[in-house]
């Protein structure tokens, strides 16, 4: 195999860059230059697209946040507040056999790490998509790895044969209350929902309303995806799911609901009718971003989902291990 060159995409390169996450099977919406281009905006992140090149094609790559630490730390991380994973990737590849497919893998992911650890981070944080499942090029070469989990729901399959008596008794819950759901694109609307999850925990939003702003307006102009909401007999939104289509999915990005109506069914509603909607237009499955909170991941466990692993990789210097190891240790039981 021909040598792969790894340097820093300029922005007039970020239509390839687009290119190659449409191509590429773990791509997602949180890997475009827009969608990232708006996490360095609104988020005032410095953000640096990484390519992989072959005889001048791009193959692979990786995008990163970076950041100093109060002047100190040098820290690369490829997500940011709402966007869970945008790791590495590669160009989907045409050979079958599988060896041969994991051989070419690696010989993207060889380069790219050596290159990303000749930038002088103290530490850099990758979190690969779901799909991508062969960090070994990380791990094999002292990085440490975690794993995490989210939730597919098959569209292939009946919903009522799947879901748990607490789904059905909230399901009754939601339609005794009158309760129903349509499609309404309204980032004021989903904003003001957040703000009240957040207030009962007496913490602010994740984001500022802007970055929801600029977000519904991207799904919009390029129609990848929709709010579905949950609304009461005199039309009172009381929860919302933003939904992003995938190449064969969509994905629950976010969701929010009134607390004062958690009793009422109406996030359950929310996914069953979605579900009925997604099986209508020949989607093949939800990914529902709920399998890393307990809580979360018991509700949608009584809709009977496949659970699905996905991958981080962080290395950090000698300096970042004892300052985090410093900072543990100054601040046990405050958490």
């Amino acid at each position: 195999m021909e040598k792969i060159e790894v340097r820093e995409l300029a922005p007039s390169e970020y239509k390839e860059w687009d290119l190659l996450v449409e191509k590429a099977q773990p791509g997602t919406l949180f890997h475009t230059s827009q969608w990232l281009e708006i996490c360095r905006d609104v988020l005032f992140r410095d953000l640096r697209i990484y390519g992989c090149f072959r005889n001048d094609e791009l193959v692979g790559g990786c995008p990163l946040f970076v950041k100093n630490l109060k002047g100190i730390l040098k820290i690369g991380s490829s997500t940011c507040n709402m966007t869970d994973y945008c790791g590495p990737l590669i160009k989907e590849s045409a050979i079958s056999k599988k060896s041969k497919r994991v051989q070419e893998t690696h010989e993207i992911l060889n380069p790219l790490r050596e290159f990303l650890c000749r930038q002088g981070f103290d530490s850099i944080h990758l979190v690969f998509s779901p799909g991508l499942e062969d960090i070994r090029p990380f791990t094999w070469n002292g990085w440490n790895s975690k794993v995490h989990y989210t939730h597919y729901l098959n569209l292939k399959e009946n919903v009522d044969n799947n879901i748990s008596r607490k789904i059905r008794r909230e399901l009754k819950s939601a339609a005794d209350a009158g309760l129903k759901t349509r499609i309404k694109n309204s980032s004021e609307t989903y904003y003001d929902l957040l703000s009240m999850v957040y207030e009962k925990q007496n913490m602010e939003p994740p984001v500022p309303r802007g970055f929801f702003d600029r977000i519904f307006n991207l799904i919009q102009e390029k129609y990848i995806g929709y709010m579905f909401v949950s609304e009461t007999p005199d039309g009172e939104t009381v929860a919302a799911h933003l939904n992003i289509y995938g190449k064969r999915c969509t994905v629950t990005w976010s969701s929010a609901l009134n607390p004062s109506f958690s009793r009422m069914g109406a996030n359950t509603l929310l996914y069953y009718n979605e579900f009925i909607d997604l099986q209508s237009r020949n989607f093949e499955y939800m990914n529902v971003m709920a399998g890393n909170v307990p809580r979360f991941a018991d509700f949608i466990m009584g809709f009977s989902p496949e659970v699905v692993p996905y991958y981080s990789v962080t290395l950090d210097s000698k300096r970042c291990s004892i300052l985090k190891t410093l900072y543990k240790s100054t601040h046990v039981g405050t958490g």
